[in-house]
Order: C-alpha cells, then structure tokens, then sequence
C-alpha cells in the first residue's frame, strides 16, 4: 500500500510540517538548493540556542528576521489547503509545525501546535514558558526591534 492509499483510508492523522510544506507559498527551507542555511552557512547561528544566548547580534539579527518574514506577502498554497480539508473531514487529529510563517492558520487549520515560534504575540503565561533560559525574552516588541535593541539573555 503506498502513501496516498493508506492516507485515503486512514481516520485519525497526525501531521508534523517543517520548511517544506512552505516553499511552494515563496518562503525558502534551509538546507535545499536555494535553502537560507546553503546560501547563507552563518545564517544557522541565528536558530541555534548556544549562539543566541551569547552573542547579542546573533538575537538581534533572529529577531529582525522573524520581524521581516511578518511583512512578507505570502499565501497558503495546496498542501496548507488539503491539511485544512483533512481537518474539515473530522481526520485530523493533530497539526504541529516547525514554521513560523503563520501559513496553517492563515489557510484556516484551528489548533495548530506551533512549536519552534510563533509571529503573533504569545499570551503572557506562554511567553513566560516560552522564554526558557532567556527570562528576558518577553520584553522583545516591535518597538525595540525598530530601536535596533533585543533583550538580553
């Protein structure tokens, strides 16, 4: 039975979506041809823990991208779309992504798991959770990305 026969018949999903699920819609993975991370090998430091923690212009430079992906202009494409059918059909038990681009929910997926990051403001219980190491974290805001300041950690 190969993927699509077993999906056909399948009545309880779970999907995990990383980078490729997006680049249809425009945005980049990382490490395909014309990945960020194959264009850019330093660009690696701006989502690897060790870096952010210690380097100030590592987190500024993470946090001005998250910021500009935000204005980028970008569309749910087919496999957001069939992720949404698959939950209209009552199928889709779980949607957890690696993305940031906010592409699930903009196609119309409802409880998505984000869980790397996220583009809309997290509530503040979360973002205290989600601050981990870096207690700092929530004090990050449009206006300080404007300033060109990131917390530090």
């Amino acid at each position: 039975m190969d993927v699509p026969d077993w999906l056909a018949q399948a009545s309880r999903i779970c999907v995990l979506t990383g980078a490729g699920i997006s680049t249809d819609s425009g945005i980049p993975d990382y490490r395909g041809p014309n990945g960020v991370w194959t264009r850019d090998p330093d660009a690696e430091k701006l989502v690897t823990l060790s870096y952010y923690l210690r380097a100030p212009e590592i987190r500024r430079r993470s946090w001005l991208l998250r910021r500009d992906l935000a204005t980028v202009d970008v569309q749910p494409n087919a496999g957001h779309a069939a992720l949404v059918d698959l939950e209209q059909q009552g199928r889709l038990r779980a949607l957890l992504t690696q993305n940031i681009d906010g592409l699930h929910s903009a196609a119309g997926s409802t409880g998505v798991l984000e869980l790397h990051a996220r583009r809309t403001p997290l509530p503040p219980t979360a973002r205290r959770l989600a601050a981990g190491p870096c207690r700092r974290a929530g004090q990050i805001t449009p206006w300080t990305l404007r300033a060109g300041s990131v917390a530090g950690c």
